[in-house]
Parts: C-alpha cells; structure tokens; sequence
C-alpha cells in the first residue's frame, strides 16, 4: 500500500512554498500600508532652566509643556506612537536665553527615539518652524515662619495640660511664582491626639497658608524642607503650697511654736507643672522658700521675702517669682538682761585675746512668769576665734549667747543692724 498524498515530499515541498508567498505576501502590504497621523502631547525637555532660574525668572506652571507632530509612517506603528507618544519621541526647546517676564514661541526640535523608527520610514513632516509657546513669570522666594496647632485634646480632668508647640526649622524657605509665594504668609504643622497625656514628638509635614488662614494650593511651590521636626509638651499641673523652715530659738520651740507663733505667707501656693513623675513625686508634699530664725523676729508682723526656686525639670505657672512671709510672734514678754560673762575661746598660737568689751545687754523674750527668774549670770556670751585671721589691732567679733536655766526663754536679736557685738583685743606674742 502507498503512502498517503499528506506525507509525501511532494506535499511538503508545494506546503513550503505556500507560506513562503504569504509571507511575502503579508510582509509587502505592511511596509506598503503607510499613512499620516498627528501624534499627540509628547513631552518637551527644557535645557537652560537652572540658568533662567539664576536670573529670578521661571516658567509658570500652567504652560503646557507638550507639543504635537504630525507624522507618516506605517499605520500599525503610527496607532502605537499614539498611544504612547513619549516611548517614540522626545522635544527640547532652550529658555537659557530668556531675560524677562513674558510669552514667547521658542522653536521646538522633536526627535525619534529609536533608529527603528526610521528603519520603517517613519517621519516627522512638520519639524519646520515647530515651535511651543511657553510663559515666563519672576521666580521668588521668601522665608517663613512655621507654626504648630494643636487639633487635639490632653487629659484635662487628670490635670493635663499641653504646652506651645516647638518646631525645627522654625522657618522654611518657598520658592515659585511670584504671585503665589505673595499669598503665603506661614507654614502651619498640625498635631492631633485625644486624650493625650504624654510629650508628643515626630516628624510631619506642613501646610502654607494665607495671613487670613487659608491653605495655599502649593504644588507649584518648592520648599526647602518638606518636613519638620515638632515636639508638644505635655505636662502635669499641680497646686502645691509653699512652706517656710525655723530656726527655733528666742523661746520659740517646737512645741510652743503654734501657740506662739502666726505665719501668713503669700502666695500660700503656686501652680506648678513639668512630666507626670517630676510632678507626683510632690504629690501631699511643699515647697520650701526659705529659712526664719525665730531669734531674729522682733517686730510686730516682721516681714521676710524669699524667692520661690524650684527643680529646673519643673514649671512655675503662676509666675510669681517672690512669696513674703509675716511672721508675728505673740503672747510673750521680752526684757533686757546685762550679762559681764563674757569668753574668747580658741585663741591661735602666737597671739592672745581679750575682751575689751566688759559687759552686753541682751534682750530675752519669753513667758512673764519664766522671764522674771533670768538673770545675769545664767547668760554666756562666748567669741569663737577658730578658724579667722589675726592681727594685733581691736577687732568686733559677733558672739555666741546661750542661756542657761529656764527653756522657755530665749535670746532675741539685739534688733540693731550689727546684731551684738564684742569688741576684742588681739595681740602678738
């Protein structure tokens, strides 16, 4: 039996040519399908525009930087160039020569992108005299300050409060047409948050805005930054009271002290603020602003100023920076007692010392009935001289007085500016 028609060299021989013809078929109707076709928005380069920039000048934003070209080629390919016109093409135009503000035709050069374009017979038809209108504004620039807002809330009810919004840079640089860096007149970074209780910190953008508070439209504005740094401290607050120590003393004593002893101190508080620890660490506690000998009060409502300082973590809200204390002392009797008990003690090797002062009179204060019973003798009025720097000559010294006897008295300021003194004489060996 033969072989079939299908399998025989004669079949495979008129197969071949077959396709052959069609593909020189199909080969010669595409290359001889030309048309024309006007490809549409391919992009335009523009060379010389850091040199425009230089000048104080810039293109403005609204020009359209595209430009058309009308083409002929083989249809297949010129349906592709349509689609996709920067794949294909590409046009310069040079503003490096422009001086002014104006409109101006600058000619255009449009290129094929691949030499297989040409390849093809592809073409540019109207390459001469192509030209794109382009506009030319002043290009300015302007530094700003930038500014946070705070858009949240901060845990009020358990004294929270947020402080001023701290920015770095705290100015930024726009640049762009000139007409629009006019309308802005900040930066604003907005923070949000509920319910905040901790310091908040990031890295954000901004807005520019008008003076008026509007936002302005900045995508053809440049900025030299396009984030800022933002700290919003969030602190506690607190009342706390402000207090005063004694030196007991002059027959005030701490049993004694509040039968004795009125103080008014103004302001009795102050609002404080800093981190949540810093602040309940003094949770049920005072401040301390300064130290009263009650020895030294010897007028009726004596009066005592002391700056209030606090811990550098800490704030002081109210910003009262003096609190005056008055202390009026009551209900005891003060009388004057001459003592002659007078010791110099501790005299250096190489010299000697002594009194020239004979005899003080020292003020005593204390209750009638015990006052009545001090006298001279139980005084001691002692010069310390350990520790200062001699010479022979007479020199004031102020003493040490202690009373002996009766503890509900006590020595009182002589109430002179000197305070007492007692005069020594110094002499070399």
């Amino acid at each position: 039996m033969g072989k079939k028609f299908t399998e025989s060299k004669i079949f495979n021989i008129i197969l071949s040519v077959l396709i052959a013809v069609g593909l020189w078929v199909y080969v010669t109707a595409s290359v001889s399908d030309t048309g024309e076709s006007t490809v549409r928005n391919i992009p335009v380069t523009v060379v010389g525009e850091e040199t425009l920039n230089a000048k104080g000048l810039m293109i403005d934003p609204d020009t359209k930087l595209t430009v058309n070209a009308r083409v002929s080629g083989n249809r297949d390919q010129l349906a592709n160039m349509a689609s996709d016109p920067s794949e294909y093409f590409s046009a310069t135009i040079n503003v490096a020569e422009i001086t002014e503000p104006g409109t101006y035709d600058l000619s255009c050069t449009i290129t094929p992108e691949f030499t297989s374009i040409t390849s093809t017979g592809v073409r540019v038809l109207d390459q001469e005299g192509k030209t794109v209108q382009v506009t030319i504004v002043r290009l300015q620039s302007k530094t700003v300050e930038v500014r946070g807002v705070f858009e949240g809330t901060v845990d009020e009810e358990n004294n929270y409060r947020a402080n001023a919004v701290e920015v770095t840079p705290g100015t930024i640089k726009v640049q762009g047409p000139e007409d629009l860096v006019n309308q802005v007149d900040h930066a604003q970074v907005t923070i949000t948050g509920e319910n905040l209780t901790k310091t908040y910190t990031g890295e954000l953008s901004f807005q520019l805005m008008t003076a008026d508070g509007k936002v302005v439209d900045g995508e053809d504005l440049t900025t030299n930054v396009s984030t800022v740094s933002v700290v919003m401290p969030v602190v506690k607050t607190m009342e706390i009271p402000l207090s005063v120590e004694y030196v007991y003393g002059g027959g005030i004593t701490a049993e004694n002290f509040d039968r004795y002893v009125t103080v008014d101190i103004q302001p009795s508080t102050i609002q404080i603020s800093g981190d949540e620890d810093d602040v309940d660490y003094l949770e049920g506690k005072t401040i301390t602003v300064g130290k009263i000998d009650l020895s030294q009060v010897v007028q009726e409502e004596q009066e005592f100023v002391f700056p209030i300082e606090l811990a550098t973590e800490l704030s002081n809200d109210s910003g009262i920076t003096q609190a005056t204390v008055t202390v009026t002392i009551s209900g005891l009797e003060t009388k004057t007692v001459e003592t002659s008990n007078i010791d110099v003690i501790n005299t250096p090797a190489g010299f000697t010392a002594d009194a020239v002062t004979k005899s003080l009179q020292v003020k005593v204060r204390g209750p009638a009935d015990a006052l009545d019973t001090v006298e001279g003798y139980q005084l001691r009025v002692v010069v310390d001289l350990e520790g200062q720097t001699l010479r022979q000559a007479q020199f004031p010294f102020t003493p040490k007085i202690y009373l002996d006897g009766d503890g509900r008295c006590g020595v009182v300021s002589s109430g002179g500016s000197g305070g007492y003194i007692v005069v020594v004489n110094i002499q070399t060996q």
